[in-house]
C-alpha cells in the first residue's frame, strides 16, 4: 500500500496499475493464508470482494487497455473461488447460497460486468470523440495550409517534470515557404530554434513567444524589413502553431500617420494658441490644443459641453456668451481677458472671438500669463528702481552735508587745539570729538568704496588661512577704546576654542570688515548694556559668528527693509546721527561671498543679534571627537 501511495504521489500511473495485480496476493496473506492468524474465511469473503472491486474500479478508470481489466477480472474470480474452496463453501456458493443476491461470486460478477460494460461504452465514446477531433484537426490543418498567414506547426519534447526541452518543426504551410524562401523538406523534423535562427538571423526568441501569456506579440524581422504579429495556438499538450501575421503595410501606414501627426504637432506647438469652435448657444463643437503639462483634455470632456459647464465663473460665462452673440450678429472680433485655475496653478488668457458662420464662432485663446507676469514684474521693478533712485538721490544730496559736517568739526576743533589757554579736560574733550568725527568720516568713505566695488563686481576674495582668535581680539581691542564714555556699554568677547593656532581658510580682510561693521552698528544702536562678540563650532563643519547687543532693537515691521540700500529705520538715534544706510546691505553681500548667509533676530527695546555661519575649510587647532 505504501508503495502504491508513493507511485501515485509521483504521478507514475503504470506503477499503480501494476501494483493492483498484487491485491490477490495481499488478500491471501491477510485473510486466508495458514501462516497468518485471521478470522474465519466465511467472515472475510466480503472484505475480499470489496478490495477486489476497488482494484477493478481503479483499472476501469486508469487501465490503458481492456485486456488488463479482463486479466484482473479472472484473477479476482479465481481468488474468490479459492477462498470459498478453502472454506469448504464452494459447492454451497454455487448451488445453495440464499439469498442468492448476497452470493459473493454473484456480487463480484455483476459489479465487474457492469463496470466493464461502462468502460467499453466509455471507450467507444472516446474513440468517436477522437475521430471527430482528428477530423477537425484535418480540417484545421487544411485551412492553415491554405491560409495567407505564414504558419509553422511545432512539436514539443518534455522532460519527466513536464518542462519543454526543445521544439521540432513538423510542417509549415505554403505561405511560410513563400514568405521566408524555405521549403518544407528543409525544415521538417528540424529543431525549431535552428530554423528560426536561420530565417531571422538570430533575432527571434522562440521561447519568449511560446511562453508569452498574451499569445500575441509584435516582432520586427530586420533582415526581412517586415513586421509580424506573432500568434501562438496550442491545440494539444505538445503541439503548437506559430502564426506570422504580416503587418508591415499597417505599420508603415501607422508610421506615415505618426510622421504626419508629428509635423502637425510641431506646427501646432509653434502656435501658442488654443482653438475652439463654439456654437451660438455656447456649446463646444470642436477644439485643437497643443499637448502640454498645462492641460490634459479629452474630446469627451469638451465636445458637447457648454461655456457654463467647463469652469468659467458665472459672470465670465455670461460675458463670453454675450460676445458670441455680438460677434455673430455684427461680424466683429471680440476680445476678453480672463484667468483660469488649473491643477498647475492659475493662468491668464486672452480670448478672441470671430464669426465662423451664422451658427458658430471660432475662439482663439492665448496664454498671456508670462506676458502679464513680465508686465507685473517690470512694473514692480520700476517702482523698486524709482524708490532706489529716490533713496540714492537722497543719499547723494546728503553726502555733501554728511562729509562737510565732520570735516568742519575736525577743522575747527584742530584750530582750537592750537590755543595755549585750553585746560587739559577741554583738550581731551576736543580730541575725542575730532576722533569721533574722523571715524564717522572714514566709515562713510569706506562704505562708499565698498558699495562701489559691489556694484561694479570688483570684489576679489583672497582665501588663506587666518587666525580667528587674533582677528576677534583685534576687533575687540579696536572698539573697546573708542566706545564713548557717555555710553555705559560693556564689550564682551567669547572664545569657543582657546587654542592660539585655531583658524580656517577664508578671506580675513572681508571677515574682519563684516565683524567690524556689525560691532560698529551694535555700538551705534546700544545706549547701555552689553555687546558680545563670539563664535562657536557647529559639528566641526561650520563656524558660526555672532554679534549681539542689548540696544534699541528693530521694529518687526522694518525687518523687510533693513537690508535695502540707503534705507534707514526711523528712530531717535538715526534722526540725531548721520549715516548712509549701507552697513547691513554691505555686510549681507560680503557674507554671501564668503559662503554664508546673514541672519538675525531682534525685538524692539530688547536688542538684536546678527549671526552667520561659514564653511570650516582647512581648519587647524581644534579638537574633533572620533566615535
Amino acid at each position: 500500500m505504501v508503495l502504491g501511495i508513493i507511485c501515485a504521489v509521483n504521478g507514475r500511473i503504470n506503477c499503480v496499475l501494476n501494483l493492483v495485480f498484487a491485491v490477490p496476493l495481499v488478500l491471501y496473506a491477510y485473510y486466508f493464508s495458514d501462516f497468518n492468524p485471521h478470522p474465519p474465511l466465511n467472515e472475510t469473503i466480503y472484505l475480499t470482494v470489496t478490495w477486489l472491486m476497488s482494484a477493478v474500479v481503479i483499472l476501469i478508470f486508469y487501465a490503458d487497455s481492456l485486456s488488463k481489466i479482463r486479466a484482473f477480472f479472472v484473477l479476482g474470480l479465481l481468488t474468490i473461488l479459492f477462498q470459498l474452496l478453502k472454506a469448504n463453501s464452494l459447492y454451497d456458493a454455487l448451488f445453495y447460497y440464499k439469498p442468492f443476491v448476497t452470493n459473493p461470486l454473484f456480487i463480484y460478477l455483476i459489479l465487474s460486468s457492469v463496470l466493464y460494460l461502462l468502460r467499453i461504452n466509455y471507450s467507444r465514446i472516446i474513440r468517436f470523440q477522437e475521430e471527430q477531433i482528428n477530423a477537425s484537426k484535418d480540417r484545421v490543418t487544411k485551412v492553415l495550409q491554405e491560409s495567407g498567414y505564414s504558419i509553422a506547426q511545432l512539436k514539443s519534447e518534455r522532460d519527466e517534470a513536464g518542462n519543454i526541452i526543445h521544439f521540432t518543426v513538423e510542417k509549415v504551410n505554403n505561405a511560410f515557404e513563400a514568405n521566408f524562401k524555405i521549403n518544407l523538406y528543409e525544415v521538417q523534423d528540424q529543431k525549431a530554434d535552428y530554423i528560426f535562427d536561420l530565417i531571422f538571423k538570430h533575432k527571434f526568441d522562440l521561447n519568449k513567444f511560446i511562453l508569452n501569456q498574451k499569445r500575441s506579440k509584435e516582432f520586427h524581422a530586420i533582415n526581412h524589413e517586415r513586421w509580424f504579429n506573432i500568434h501562438v495556438l496550442q491545440p494539444d499538450y505538445n503541439q503548437f502553431f506559430i502564426i506570422f501575421e504580416d503587418i508591415s503595410k499597417v505599420k508603415n501606414k501607422i508610421a506615415e500617420l505618426e510622421e504626419s501627426r508629428r509635423r502637425y504637432k510641431v506646427l501646432l506647438e509653434a502656435i501658442p494658441d488654443i482653438f475652439f469652435v463654439i456654437d451660438k448657444d455656447g456649446t463646444y463643437e470642436d477644439f485643437v490644443i497643443k499637448e502640454s503639462d498645462l492641460f490634459k483634455l479629452e474630446d469627451a470632456n469638451i465636445i458637447g459641453s457648454t461655456i457654463f459647464d467647463v469652469g468659467f465663473p458665472d459672470n465670465m460665462a455670461e460675458k463670453i456668451y454675450s460676445c458670441i452673440q455680438q460677434s455673430i450678429k455684427t461680424d466683429s472680433i471680440e476680445s476678453i481677458e480672463y484667468q483660469m485655475n488649473t491643477p498647475n496653478g492659475t493662468f491668464l488668457f486672452e480670448m478672441r472671438l470671430a464669426k465662423l458662420n451664422n451658427h458658430s464662432v471660432i475662439s482663439v485663446a492665448r496664454d498671456i500669463t508670462k506676458r502679464k507676469t513680465a508686465e507685473f514684474k517690470l512694473e514692480k521693478a520700476l517702482i523698486k528702481a524709482e524708490e532706489s533712485d529716490r533713496l540714492k538721490s537722497a543719499f547723494l544730496a546728503n553726502l555733501s552735508h554728511e562729509i562737510k559736517t565732520p570735516m568742519n568739526v575736525i577743522t575747527n576743533f584742530t584750530r582750537m587745539l592750537a590755543e595755549a589757554d585750553l585746560e587739559p579736560d577741554e583738550k581731551m574733550e576736543i580730541t575725542d570729538a575730532i576722533s569721533q568725527n574722523a571715524k564717522q568720516l572714514m566709515n562713510m568713505i569706506d562704505n562708499t568704496i565698498h558699495l562701489s566695488k559691489i556694484e561694479t563686481q570688483t570684489v576679489i576674495l583672497d582665501h588663506k588661512f587666518c587666525n580667528i582668535n587674533s582677528i576677534l581680539r583685534n576687533i575687540y581691542n579696536k572698539y573697546l577704546i573708542i566706545i564713548p564714555d557717555s555710553k555705559p556699554i560693556k564689550l564682551n568677547l567669547k572664545i569657543d576654542v582657546p587654542n592660539k593656532e585655531f583658524g580656517f581658510e577664508t578671506d580675513p580682510a572681508i571677515l574682519s570688515e563684516v565683524l567690524s561693521l556689525l560691532v560698529d552698528n551694535a555700538i551705534k544702536y546700544t545706549l547701555k548694556g552689553n555687546i558680545t562678540i563670539e563664535y562657536e563650532m557647529v559639528r566641526n563643519e561650520w563656524i558660526k559668528f555672532t554679534v549681539s547687543d542689548t540696544g534699541i532693537g528693530i521694529p518687526q515691521d522694518e525687518f523687510k527693509n533693513i537690508f535695502r540700500r540707503f534705507y534707514r529705520v526711523i528712530n531717535e538715534i538715526n534722526e540725531s546721527t548721520s549715516g548712509s544706510g549701507l552697513g547691513l546691505p554691505i555686510i549681507q553681500h560680503y557674507v554671501a561671498l564668503l559662503g554664508g548667509e546673514l541672519e538675525f533676530k531682534s525685538e524692539e527695546g530688547n536688542g538684536s543679534s546678527f549671526w552667520f555661519a561659514l564653511p570650516f575649510k582647512g581648519g587647524k587647532g581644534f579638537l574633533s571627537v572620533v566615535k
